[in-house]
């Protein structure tokens, strides 16, 4: 073995260590220099300078011990800063063991100071791992935290660049590595993500594959039988040359390779920053051992962030869904109640009006003053626009058509309603001194099933509301598409918009913001005619940016129109109202039927009328759905059982509740809601006579 041993040039024990066997090599020290100390030795001291100089190339060099040989008392006092203290006159044998116990403990000495950095460099890699792997499980923005695992795992192996692969489904079902981070500090690096196949024809797609790291010195010069090979694109495109490569799989906890990461060319120095190709030959080192346990402890750590990150975001998005739900849940069962309670009132309110509007009809046909006539016909409007009104609530509250759907253009209910409501965004709009934006988008077509015209009312209602919200003029776009089997018709305005407080109620009946005008049931009524449709009302809206209100209906299947045609002079029975009562409407109804030419026959009771049905048999009965003895509903069955081909037409306050096929199944051809001016009954029984020639079976 070789023992080292160092002296002070002139140094009174140069000559007694010149005598020592062969294996013990001694070098001479250098005034004030230590540059030949590179590893272990004992340094021999014979003079107190001698001594302190020692001790000052000990505290540069940790690996050395100190051994006096000299006679000095002074210097064999020294035993707490030398490992041995000997005196010229002791046998060379003791002298060369002491010199080599002191070379042993050196050595140690050595092994300890490695140990110790070693154990710190651990420490701080422990330390920086944690706080790394801390940051990165409270970096809730998934771009921010591929981007931070990155930069960390470059930093932690010193890599000049890397970059970031994650798994994510293709477009055929398999999985595909998609590229989504780039660094790289010596040239800025253009970044544009794609997706390569999970494989080992490629180095990343191996390392997915596999699920083990791949470490390689150089990737132009790859092991013999490697199943990839470099692609050397994209070196080529920025001037780079990619030498020493570190890949290693991000893994979650039960096995499952989620991304891959990609660290390139590793640098002697972390801040350094390569200007040239023949830099990164010369300079860049193969990743070591231990940057390769750093690098795949981070990525397990990535792992583990980024799964968390999307588990985060995709419990995000469920619980707005949750919220949109629970706010849409609420909103319609409020809605819902409102409406139960709307109809009732309505309904209550109908009975009434029903009286006036009779009495006042009544009175008319027998008054001859032209005064009084004037005064009813006041009574008469005022009870048909409390009708109206009635009609509103109930087209709020009802979840059926009293009519039945139809195929309806929805590009022309938005020709209709632009045309109803041109008044206000143009002609008014002049007048006042603004202008409104109007743009109108359609889809090529656009048809719904339903009742055009209350499409067309639900449609008005919004756009009114728009350009209410704009009273200084702004844009408003109407809006037609098609979105899978719906039908979307979206109006945007640019106004003042609405706080989510005044959002949640616009729907709910009276409810208004406008202090000097508007009913408050515009957009209930809306609301309740779209939903009778089967579709809904979504609205947005910023304070201050403007609103938007989206229409989304059932798409209607392609169905040839009916045919037309009309029928008179049919016999009709009308039952339900007693001839005596002052507020009855049927003489008047009577009589208005007789003048079309029809035979008109009046049963206050429904017992009576069936008998007389029996006996005369009807082209038509009108029925009260509450009657003295049989109900409409009985009245129906009958009648539809003895002549199938006769028509009913069933009147009642509470049309809106009556089901259209229901009724049909029950023998009623048309539900028709009270309060009614006798004309519109006209026209119905006109519909549904009509409706009963053209019938196949009749």
């Amino acid at each position: 073995m070789i023992y080292r041993l160092f002296a002070f040039p002139d140094s009174p024990a140069t000559g007694l260590l010149q005598a020592l066997p062969d294996n013990y090599q001694c070098v001479a020290l250098r005034e004030g220099g230590d540059s030949l100390i590179t590893g272990p030795g004992v340094v021999v001291v014979a003079t107190p300078a001698e001594l302190e100089a020692a001790l000052v190339v000990r505290r540069q060099h940790s690996a050395i011990e100190i051994v006096t040989l000299t006679e000095s008392e002074t210097l064999s006092a020294a035993g707490e800063v030398v490992y041995a203290a000997l005196a010229p006159t002791l046998p060379i044998a003791v002298i060369t063991q002491a010199l080599a116990n002191a070379y042993a403990h050196a050595q140690l000495r050595e092994e300890q100071e490695r140990t110790k950095n070693h154990l710190a460099r651990l420490t701080t890699e422990f330390q920086d791992l944690n706080a790394i792997g801390i940051r990165l499980s409270a970096e809730r923005d998934t771009a921010k935290l591929l981007d931070l695992i990155v930069a960390k795992a470059r930093e932690i192996t010193y890599a000049d660049a890397g970059s970031l692969y994650l798994v994510e489904p293709g477009d055929t079902g398999e999985p595909v590595l998609r590229f989504t981070i780039v660094q790289n500090d010596s040239i800025p690096t253009p970044f544009k993500g794609y997706g390569i196949e999970v494989s080992s024809s490629s180095i990343a797609g191996h390392v997915a594959l596999s699920g083990q790291p791949l470490n390689l010195d150089d990737v132009y010069a790859l092991p013999p039988g490697s199943p990839f090979a470099p692609d050397r694109t994209h070196d080529r495109q920025i001037g780079y040359r990619t030498k020493s490569m570190l890949v290693v799989p991000l893994k979650t906890p039960d096995g499952r390779v989620i991304g891959v990461l990609q660290l390139i060319n590793c640098k002697r120095d972390r801040v350094q920053h390569f200007t040239s190709r023949d830099e990164i030959e010369r300079d860049v080192r193969s990743f070591p051992a231990r940057f390769e346990d750093l690098a795949c402890s981070l990525a397990s750590q990535a792992a583990v962030a980024v799964e968390n990150n999307r588990l985060y975001s995709e419990l995000q998005a469920a619980m707005a869904r949750l919220e949109a739900s629970q706010h849409s849940t609420i909103q319609a069962e409020r809605l819902r109640a409102l409406g139960e309670m709307a109809g009732g009132l309505a309904n209550d309110f109908n009975n009434t009006l029903a009286a006036i509007l009779g009495r006042a009809q009544l009175l008319l046909a027998q008054s001859a003053d032209s005064e009084v006539q004037r005064q009813l016909r006041v009574i008469e409007q005022a009870a048909l626009d409390g009708a109206r009104t009635m009609r509103r609530m109930l087209e709020f509250s009802r979840t059926r058509g009293r009519r039945p759907f139809q195929p309806v253009d929805f590009n022309q209910v938005v020709t209709d309603a632009m045309e109803l409501t041109r008044g206000q965004w143009r002609e008014d709009a002049r007048a006042r001194g603004i202008a409104y934006d109007v743009r109108i988008e359609k889809a090529p077509a656009a048809a719904v099933v339903g009742d055009r015209y209350e499409l067309g009312e639900a449609l008005t209602n919004v756009i009114v509301n728009a350009l209410d919200a704009m009273p200084s003029g702004g844009r408003l776009t109407v809006r037609t598409t098609i979105d899978a089997n719906h039908v979307v018709a979206s109006v945007i305005d640019s106004g003042f918009g609405m706080t989510e407080a005044t959002r949640a109620k616009i729907f709910e009946p009276f409810f208004t913001t406008k202090t000097d005008k508007g009913s408050g049931l515009g957009l209930s009524v809306t609301y309740g005619i779209v939903s009778r449709h089967g579709g809904t009302v979504d609205v947005e809206s910023t304070a201050g940016e403007g609103t938007s209100v989206t229409i989304c209906l059932p798409i209607a299947p392609e169905q040839p129109a009916p045919a037309k045609t009309t029928g008179v002079g049919s016999r009709i029975l009308l039952i339900g109202e007693d001839p005596t009562d002052e507020v009855h409407v049927g003489g008047l109804l009577a009589d208005a039927l007789s003048a079309e030419g029809h035979h008109v026959v009046e049963c206050a009771d429904g017992d009576r009328a069936l008998a007389v049905f029996d006996e005369q048999g009807f082209d038509l009965v009108i029925t009260e759905l509450e009657t003295p003895g049989v109900s409409g509903w009985d009245v129906a069955r009958i009648v539809k059982t003895a002549r199938p081909e006769t028509s009913v037409v069933l009147v009642t306050g509470w049309g809106d509740r009556v089901d259209i096929d229901a009724a049909k199944r029950r023998g009623v051809d048309l539900v028709v809601t009270k309060p009614f001016a006798v004309d519109e009954m006209v026209a119905i029984t006109r519909r549904a006579l009509s409706a009963r020639r053209q019938s196949p079976s009749r």
